[in-house]
């Protein structure tokens, strides 16, 4: 890979506390993104700041941090309203649908999720 085309790739950053997740979300998405993965919420402020990320998978489980405040927080930023949020969840009522549109989330994936489905919601997040 040329570093054009390391310049050109979007940037992804995922939240999630477990390792797992995250290093299944690197290993599948690294091909297509330049991804960052985080293990828990009081970084990730400063981490959006500096790096600008294109979409930001948020768990919405994530320790350290309340999802949805953080979610309501990034949509606070005049810089950072408009890029894509995708919640990652496995809650399975709609109480959390519900609070992800309340703070502006674009979107949500239960887990366990199979990486084509993922895949499919970023792509169309980020058109």
């Amino acid at each position: 890979m040329t570093t054009a085309d390391q310049e050109s790739r979007r940037k992804l950053l995922a939240v999630d506390d477990d390792g797992t997740i995250r290093a299944l979300l690197h290993t599948a998405l690294q091909g297509h993104y330049d991804i960052h993965c985080v293990p828990n919420g009081p970084e990730v402020p400063g981490l959006i700041a500096g790096s600008k990320p294109d979409i930001i998978l948020l768990d919405i489980n994530v320790p350290g941090s309340e999802s949805y405040a953080l979610c309501a927080g990034i949509r606070d930023q005049a810089a950072l309203e408009s890029v894509p949020i995708l919640f990652m969840t496995v809650c399975r009522d709609n109480e959390g649908f519900f609070e992800n549109l309340r703070t502006k989330g674009n979107s949500f994936i239960r887990k366990p999720f199979a990486i084509p489905a993922l895949e499919k919601k970023i792509a169309a997040l980020l058109k």
